[in-house]
């Protein structure tokens, strides 16, 4: 996995990075709508309450968004064709970004956090402050998991070092998707469940047992940019 580089601060430079406000809004409704399609466990349902009623109950605004982000296009783009080409290629990368697997579990719990706000919330707030404070809140789950795929890596590679030929290369993929800051594998790993590991290998040094689990597979639904109805 490549990921994105470090910017100033110490913040790694993604889709969210240097935002005006209109983008703000539209990358937070992006987001709201990847929870919606995404978030389907049970103790999610605020999440596609809220943005139903997020929809419903801004559509002006969210129309003149919209369409003050289309002209932007259409005026580094110059042809309607191209213009509308560079932009669902754009957005197809902002909901891939809201959509990485990984990160799914923390970033559904952040969006359930503000459906339940926006909710609660009466009159409706100012949706482009609204999306203001909390996309930041979104992009922390992201900036989280990049910090510690980073430190995986670099753990992953000291263990290549240590037992690589002994056992050959580790695999990033279990510990990336299910590990998390402050967790071992083995709190990751339910060893009175047999029936889940495949096979496990004896450390000569300690005389541990080290199961080996296959990888689970991760659903993702599909998300692209929405086609005006017009």
């Amino acid at each position: 996995m490549d990921l994105p580089p470090v910017g100033v601060g110490g913040q790694r430079t993604t889709v969210n990075t240097g935002l005006d406000a209109d983008s703000t809004l539209w990358h937070f409704r992006s987001a709201w709508n990847v929870a919606a399609l995404n978030c389907l466990d049970p103790g999610y349902e605020s999440i596609l309450e809220g943005y139903s009623a997020f929809l419903k109950q801004n559509v002006r605004t969210l129309a003149s968004t919209n369409t003050a982000i289309e002209e932007r296009f259409r005026k580094q783009y110059g042809a309607r064709n191209a213009a509308v080409k560079a932009r669902e290629t754009y957005m197809t990368q902002v909901y891939n970004y809201f959509a990485l697997p990984p990160a799914r579990a923390r970033f559904c719990d952040v969006a359930r956090s503000f459906s339940q706000q926006y909710l609660s919330l009466s009159p409706t707030p100012d949706i482009k402050q609204f999306a203001a404070a909390n996309l930041p809140n979104v992009e922390t789950v992201y900036q989280d998991f990049f910090r510690e795929y980073e430190k995986y890596q670099a753990d992953s590679a000291s263990w290549d070092a240590q037992y690589g030929t002994r056992y050959g290369a580790s695999q990033p993929g279990y510990v990336a998707v299910h590990g998390a800051s402050g967790q071992s594998v083995g709190a990751l790993v339910n060893l009175n469940a047999p029936a889940q590991q495949t096979g496990a290998v004896v450390d000569p040094q300690s005389g541990a047992e080290i199961p080996v689990i296959p990888v689970p597979d991760e659903v993702s639904t599909p998300v692209v940019q929405p086609v005006p109805s017009k």
